[in-house]
This record gives structure tokens, sequence and C-alpha cells, in this order.
């Protein structure tokens, strides 16, 4: 299944979503109240993989699309209070991106490699269709991962949400560095299968 992420593993902490709003501008978000902050890092972390993949796929220079991140960042943040919960948030997201982008095509109109408003639109569904399939192997994980307890789910949470080494862990459990590798490689094993079996029955 290969090495399994702290993101993947855990969700959002609450320290990266803070540090995620504290990008998007301290006046965007003045207004906004905690709870609303919190929803707005939270919902932002989980899409900005996808708005950051449509937006670099669309411009070459790789500053540029940094840029044009952060724009989408701070117009989602200012705008966040009008964000109608009924909706996909990545949608709502993807579609102030494809206007920032449209902005800048308009400032480099003499610039040939760039993609007509259909096909910016077409390449944003796309994007949503890869982020919902995303959010649907994350919730696999999320419930697959409740099922692992005891002295698996410690040595999992050291392993991938602490980031120890091995050599931390066998020592903190009373067990060899190679009896660890031997548990990690098992409890991946299951992970795998259960997620897969999560997957099969939702027919993503």
């Amino acid at each position: 299944m290969g090495n399994l992420t702290s993101g993947d593993c855990y969700g959002l902490e609450a320290g990266s979503e803070h540090q995620h709003v504290r990008h998007m501008g301290r006046d965007s978000h003045r207004d906004l109240d905690t709870e609303s902050m919190r929803e707005l890092a939270r919902l932002w972390v989980q899409s900005q993989s996808a708005i950051s993949a449509y937006i670099t796929a669309n411009v070459i220079d790789v500053h540029h699309a940094d840029d044009l991140v952060q724009e989408v960042a701070q117009v989602v943040a200012e705008k966040f209070s009008e964000y109608d919960r009924a909706r996909s948030f990545t949608s709502w997201a993807l579609g102030i991106a494809r206007n920032r982008l449209l902005k800048y095509y308009r400032s480099r109109a003499r610039d040939r490699l760039v993609l007509s408003e259909a096909a910016l639109a077409r390449l944003g569904e796309a994007m949503e269709r890869v982020e919902h399939e995303a959010e649907d192997r994350r919730a696999a994980l999320r419930y697959c991962l409740e099922r692992i307890s005891g002295r698996r789910r410690e040595v999992l949470d050291m392993r991938y949400g602490q980031n120890s080494k091995i050599t931390e862990i066998a020592a903190r459990f009373g067990m060899s560095p190679s009896g660890v590798s031997v548990m990690l490689y098992r409890v991946r094993a299951v992970l795998f299968r259960c997620v897969r079996g999560q997957l099969a029955k939702q027919g993503t």
C-alpha cells in the first residue's frame, strides 16, 4: 500500500488549519467568528490540492501559479460568508479559481498558451471529480482506522501521527525495530484491504 501520510490517516490537525488560515490574509477573515474560521480552514485544506492542480495545469509560470492560488485563497476568505453550504465547497472555490484564471488570461491576451473558457470549465469539472474521489478514499481510511486499536493503533499513531522513528517506537514498547516494521507492514496491509473493501461497497 505504501507509506501512509499523517494527513491521510488523521485528517486535519488544528495547527495546520490555523496555518492555512494565516496564509489567507488577516484582513479577509477579520470579521469571521472562530467557528467560521475553523470551518473555512478545514474546507480550504481539503480543497487546496484540487485548486492548486487546476491552476498549475493552466499556468506555465510557477510563480504566477503560486500567486494565483494565493489570490483564490484571499477571495475565498473574503466571500466565505456568501458560501452556500448546500453546494460543494470545492465546486464553489474552483469557480472562483476559474474567474481568476480568466482575468489572468485577459492580462496576457497575446499569450497563445491559454485555454478557452469552455476548456477551463471542463478541466474544473474533472478536478472536482478527482477531489470527490480523494474524499471517498479519506473517508474510507478514517473508517478503517477506527477499527485499529490497542498497541497496533499506538504504534501507528507514533509512526505516522508523530513521525517517530522506528527505533523510538521499539524502545517505547520494548520491541525490536524489525518487530515494529513487521507490525506496521501488517497494519498497512489490513488498512489497504479494508479501504479497498469500503470503496467497493460505495462503487468507487
